[in-house]
């Protein structure tokens, strides 16, 4: 009788334990579908993942990732964001009783984004504790990210041969591509977040095949093509860079393909289409185009005709106004409006403010101040350092594309999403967490 009932019990654990496996293995699955669906979808998937993870926690009583040194730097991030917000809304509040006609300011809305950073810092662990709690788990997931990226892969290509996508949205214009995120131009930057990490999978998953590891290779390939029919210049170059890095680090045989073939590979993929569409080419080398350098002329005159530059002059000039501090999460799109900021130089001067100063850089150091960014790069750049010093010793290609993809959130003067939105950070995230969960598990 004893034994028949432990044997309840054990089975009823194991039904337990398969539904929690399935569970987390939804949730993880869904973050690239929930990307597509909005901003309400990712972060209630992110809050799920919280949540459970925590419970989990409570449940096993396992709070040692408590104990875990960088969770204390990223604690004292979350706290600096929450109290320099609260500190700022009074600056703030001071300014835009200037102003109040113009814009209508949304009372401790910067106060209730720093609160919500915490959602991704508890995110970071929940990655380590949940995605490599077992081969089983880690590799499904990875699975059906494969699938879904591929699906987005070929429908960027059907959109730029037909013209509308597989769901029957047209393109907003010839020179873009939306893919399913219907008029949010980003469909790039998504790829960009995960194409690579599910390349350096694929190849560790075909290598003894010499027949299977072709289609890894055809995915790492149509990831930077497709990167390049979308039109968003800044994410090629950030794939240029992650591809160019990869490819001077790693070995053949850890590639598992010659590269010769898979430059050639992409030099093809990205010729073709620019002979097609006119349009394509021209997207992608106006940027280039753009930043000529003249021998001479001033700063304005090198780079005043870029739109984004108007963005990142006035970003420019509220770090000089708010050095130490800046001015609060959130509250660039609101203090760009001041007319101070406006420099008749800049061709696109009526047009400086934006929600953010599409780059990240300029973005921390205006809102968070030189002691915001310190704290967040210091933490971010350590991280990546001690990393990459793992790398070195395992070669592991899906550890390697999420350190890069990391770097090229901080590359100087390169156009980016904000670092603190839903979308452009859960990207980011999802990315370092990974980073940082082979810190511990590097044989991952």
């Amino acid at each position: 009788m004893t034994l028949i009932n432990a044997n309840k019990v054990n089975f009823k654990n194991f039904k337990k334990e398969s539904y929690n496996e399935k569970f987390i293995i939804f949730l993880f699955s869904f973050l690239p579908i929930s990307l597509i669906l909005g901003n309400s979808a990712i972060n209630s998937n992110i809050l799920i993942i919280d949540l459970f993870f925590l419970l989990t926690c409570y449940r096993q009583k396992q709070w040692s990732w408590i104990r875990n040194k960088y969770f204390y730097f990223f604690i004292s991030i979350w706290i600096y964001l929450v109290i320099n917000s609260i500190f700022t809304e009074s600056v703030a509040e001071s300014f835009f009783d200037t102003i109040r006609k113009e814009i209508v300011y949304p009372k401790n809305d910067s106060i209730i984004r720093s609160v919500g950073f915490i959602r991704f810092i508890i995110f970071l662990f929940a990655v380590q504790y949940f995605f490599f709690n077992s081969k089983k788990i880690f590799n499904q997931i990875f699975l059906y990210w494969t699938l879904i990226i591929f699906i987005v892969l070929i429908d960027v290509i059907f959109e730029r041969i037909i013209g509308f996508n597989l769901l029957g949205f047209e393109s907003p214009s010839s020179f873009r591509i939306v893919s399913f995120f219907k008029d949010e131009l980003i469909v790039g930057g998504f790829i960009l977040g995960f194409s690579f990490l599910i390349s350096g999978y694929l190849f560790r998953l075909t290598k003894n095949d010499k027949v299977k590891k072709i289609f890894p290779s055809i995915f790492f390939c149509l990831s930077i093509i497709c990167i390049y029919l979308s039109g968003e210049r800044s994410n090629f170059i950030k794939a240029l860079f992650i591809v160019s890095t990869i490819l001077l680090l790693i070995k053949d045989a850890h590639i598992y393909i010659k590269k010769k073939y898979i430059f050639l590979f992409i030099i093809i993929g990205v010729a073709l289409p620019t002979l097609v569409y006119e349009e394509v080419y021209f997207r992608q080398t106006q940027f280039f185009n753009r930043i000529q350098l003249y021998d001479q002329g001033s700063v304005y005159e090198r780079f005043g005709h870029i739109k984004h530059f108007a963005h990142y002059e006035v970003a420019w000039q509220i770090i000089k106004d708010y050095p130490i501090f800046g001015v609060g999460n959130l509250k660039f799109r609101y203090i760009c409006h001041n007319k101070k900021y406006s420099n008749d130089e800049i061709n696109y001067t009526n047009e400086r403010c934006s929600n953010h100063p599409h780059q990240v850089n300029l973005e921390i150091l205006s809102e968070q101040g030189i002691i915001g960014y310190l704290i967040i790069i210091f933490t971010i750049f350590s991280i990546l350092f001690n990393s990459f010093k793992i790398y070195r010793k395992t070669g592991n290609l899906i550890h390697l594309s999420s350190i890069l993809f990391v770097l090229t959130f901080f590359i100087p003067l390169l156009p980016t999403g904000s670092f603190f939105s839903t979308f452009n950070g859960s990207i980011f995230w999802i990315n370092f967490s990974l980073v940082h969960a082979f810190l511990n598990k590097p044989n991952y």
